[in-house]
């Protein structure tokens, strides 16, 4: 009984882990997507890319179609979740406790830049940013004003998906885009292990920038200033740079 309890409990650990929770997510978004029409949209999933400067990145799925290129972010959070599009930040709310994450429509776009870098501008489909978030969270207040980005819930990302029925290109282009993504990601482990250590790095920079009071976006000169919500560092080169830490 004991050893079946010390188990549980290690179980329990382990799915809490960011990282397992982040597959799980993942999984169940690979399920709701495997139920779209495979002769009509074409599927990738956590995907590693060449971006710019020799470094690379993870895009969690894309689905190709005649229809457009939809590239999805999944997010596991509980609570509340506010949020908008040109928003930094994002809140979640658990009761009383609340923590900020980087707005994941922004980061999507990172994913999509990455896409074209990969593509070219010249490649005939819409881009599609979905972020999607699994039930345990409350989509509480969330502000979106552009037509093509969209912040559901993983159980709808299908429908989502369906909403664009207006065929931009053929199908046979659309399968082309889709194996030209394929053949460009990068495999294997040392690569995965490659794209984890340039996070941390980049991470790293930005904190010794912040501290050394340099703007990690532009070079500018980090400025103490005064907000609604209290102190913060804002660039000199405001408003041509809004980074605020």
């Amino acid at each position: 009984m004991l050893i079946l309890f010390s188990l549980l409990v290690i179980g329990a650990a382990v799915l809490g882990l960011p990282q397992v929770k982040g597959r799980i997510g993942e999984g169940w978004v690979k399920f709701f997507l495997s139920k779209l029409d495979p002769e009509r949209y074409f599927l990738l999933h956590d995907i590693l890319l060449p971006g710019h400067n020799g470094k690379t990145t993870q895009i969690d799925h894309i689905v190709v179609s005649p229809y457009g290129i939809f590239v999805i972010e999944t997010k596991n959070y509980n609570g509340w979740i506010f949020g908008s599009e040109k928003s930094k930040k994002w809140t979640q709310q658990i009761y009383r406790n609340k923590q900020q994450f980087q707005n994941p429509i922004h980061q999507n776009h990172g994913h999509i830049e990455a896409i074209k870098n990969v593509l070219g501008e010249q490649v005939k489909l819409p881009y599609v940013s979905i972020i999607a978030f699994n039930s345990r969270a409350d989509l509480k207040k969330i502000t979106i004003s552009s037509p093509d980005i969209h912040v559901t819930y993983d159980t709808r990302i299908k429908k989502t998906i369906e909403l664009y029925q207006d065929k931009r290109n053929s199908t046979p282009y659309a399968k082309a885009v889709h194996d030209h993504l394929k053949s460009a990601a990068i495999e294997g482990k040392e690569a995965v292990k490659s794209h984890v250590t340039q996070i941390k790095k980049d991470q790293k920079q930005i904190k010794l920038k912040v501290h050394n009071n340099v703007c990690p976006k532009c070079d500018g000169k980090l400025l103490e200033r005064r907000g609604r919500h209290g102190r913060f560092k804002g660039c000199s080169n405001y408003p041509k740079c809004r980074y605020t830490a």
